[in-house]
């Protein structure tokens, strides 16, 4: 009896988990401001979450078009209006275009995985990929964050051609004379099976809507 019941809970949890994937990541801003900071991805389906340190989280669904913003100090989930998410989409898909790279003959290892220096330039910025082609399942993991474009894509529509990209981009440097220099590198990759409460927004949090700024020349909305 004890076994039937034991057998019961683990294929509930298991109907309630589904396949995805966990990408760590860090942020390191270096001008005009410096600052760094890690950021946690995890990647199911249509559904995204990143976590921004333990402070701040933004869930995405691209079945609904919505992004939720959680504060977990003040315990609060903002969920951005559908418009601003779907003209987001839209710049971005407009905006996304294949990087001018070539490769400059250095390589490096970073975090385990050997890689390979291109650089050159997207939408009008300087930026160097350094890229691997040691992550298994590369086509299908660049798929599925190219979908998070307009919403929590770290890479701005840059891999919406994952086929035609040199690899994996393990550390991606993005220098612009406006916003500085930024860098982002991948600290681990790992395949994992998500359950739904990943996405879901607490139940103990208040849902509070996101004040929208008013057009010109017009009150909010119009």
């Amino acid at each position: 009896m004890r076994r039937a019941i034991r057998f019961a809970v683990l294929l509930a949890t298991a109907q309630l988990a589904h396949a995805g994937i966990i990408i760590v990541q860090e942020v390191d801003q270096v001008t005009p401001a410096e600052g760094k900071m890690q950021m946690t991805m995890k990647i199911s389906g249509e559904h995204a979450r990143v976590d921004v340190g333990d402070q701040f989280s933004s869930i995405v669904d691209l079945s609904t078009n919505t992004v939720t913003s959680l504060l977990h100090a003040q315990k609060l989930a903002m969920e951005l209006p559908k418009g601003v998410f779907e003209a987001a989409k839209k710049r971005a898909s407009t905006q996304a275009a294949k990087p001018d790279l070539k490769p400059t003959g250095k390589k490096e290892t970073i975090n385990g995985y050997a890689c390979e220096e291109y650089t050159g330039t997207l939408q009008g910025l300087a930026v160097t990929y350094w890229v691997t082609k040691d992550v298994p399942n590369q086509k299908e993991i660049l798929a599925q964050m190219s979908q998070l474009s307009g919403g929590a894509d770290p890479f701005k529509g840059a891999l919406a051609s994952g086929a035609d990209f040199p690899g994996f981009p393990i550390r991606t440097v993005v220098k612009s004379p406006q916003m500085g220099s930024s860098t982002m590198t991948i600290l681990s990759i790992k395949n994992a099976d998500l359950p739904d409460s990943t996405f879901a927004i607490p139940s103990d949090y208040k849902s509070m809507a996101v004040p929208q700024m008013p057009s010109p020349g017009g009150s909010p909305g119009h």
